[in-house]
């Protein structure tokens, strides 16, 4: 199926989050005032999460964005909170896989980077690509990271994603918050590759 070049934002915050850091839905709207047409879906449980990535994969959405809380054990992240429940990194990408094919993922939530998420979603779906933030980063750097992300990679009207865009844009995002990202994705020759972007130490 042709897929158009249209992002879907799916957000689960806690339940005293919800009314006010709904980072996700600043996106849409922010990409809505400049003309481009985005989804916006607020999920609480692995069920209604489904029912969206199953939604998604029957749509003509190119992009999936999920944007959440991690859940973190030292360093590593090791799953993601939505409102009611975690689900572990491996599960979550064994529920996007089989609509993710052809597609591209950004994931907002902490750490994500450090996950298992990514690789396995690649090795288990023809999922193009991958990128996630690799540290803690707080809900006004995400939104303006992405906010700017978006903007660059719509501008013009562009109708395509490639991987070497998205590194030099993510690249320039990334100074302005000074915060570092993670792109996975696949190579030509059926391979993976990790290029981590953004500056090596933030500024004293």
């Amino acid at each position: 199926m042709a897929t158009k070049p249209t992002v879907c934002f799916v957000e689960s915050l806690g339940l005293l989050e919800e009314q006010t850091h709904k980072e996700g839905e600043i996106i849409a709207r922010t990409l809505q005032l400049s003309g481009k047409r985005s989804a916006y879906a607020y999920v609480r449980s692995k069920r209604e999460l489904s029912a969206v990535a199953n939604e998604f994969g029957e749509s003509k959405h190119r992009y999936f964005h999920l944007s959440c809380h991690g859940v973190v054990d030292g360093k590593t992240a090791v799953g993601f909170h939505l409102t009611t429940e975690q689900i572990k990194s491996d599960d979550l990408a064994r529920l996007l896989a089989p609509h993710m094919n052809g597609r591209r993922v950004f994931l907002s939530s902490c750490l994500s980077a450090r996950s298992t998420f990514a690789a396995t979603l690649l090795k288990e779906s023809e999922c193009l690509s991958v990128l996630a933030p690799m540290n803690n980063i707080s809900f006004d750097d995400a939104a303006v990271f992405w906010t700017a992300f978006y903007h660059l990679m719509f501008k013009g009207g562009r109708k395509s994603m490639s991987s070497g865009r998205i590194r030099t844009n993510v690249g320039i995002c990334a100074s302005l918050v000074e915060e570092r990202f993670r792109l996975f994705h696949r190579m030509s020759d059926g391979g993976i590759k990790e290029t981590t972007i953004g500056p090596m130490k933030k500024p004293k």
